[in-house]
């Protein structure tokens, strides 16, 4: 995994009002998650709140802003997506898509 300056989000896709799935221009695996989760942080100036893993499945709760939202990463799919915890967080969503667009 290159350092994570070297990270860059080249894709983002609005699933839904409450999800947008991200892409990258480098592939990860679980052992590059925290390079690929703190690049995010830094680049939306977030906070990380919490932290669930389990075998294929990463998700942190981070706020942003007085937004809270989850960014999962799912290995098997090499899926990447952000989503609202709730109604209120939509708008902070459509933030953090123009921040790292």
């Amino acid at each position: 995994m290159p350092h994570k300056s070297a990270i860059k989000v080249i894709n983002i896709e609005q699933v839904s009002a409450k999800v947008l799935q991200l892409h990258f221009n480098v592939e990860w695996t679980m052992d590059d998650i925290n390079a690929v989760s703190e690049h995010i942080l830094l680049s939306l100036s977030a906070q990380k709140l919490e932290v669930v893993q389990g075998a294929d499945l990463y998700c942190l709760r981070l706020k942003y802003r007085t937004y809270e939202l989850l960014l999962n990463f799912e290995e098997y799919s090499h899926a990447c997506w952000l989503e609202c915890l709730t109604e209120q967080d939509i708008l902070g969503l459509q933030a953090v898509k123009e921040v790292l667009s």
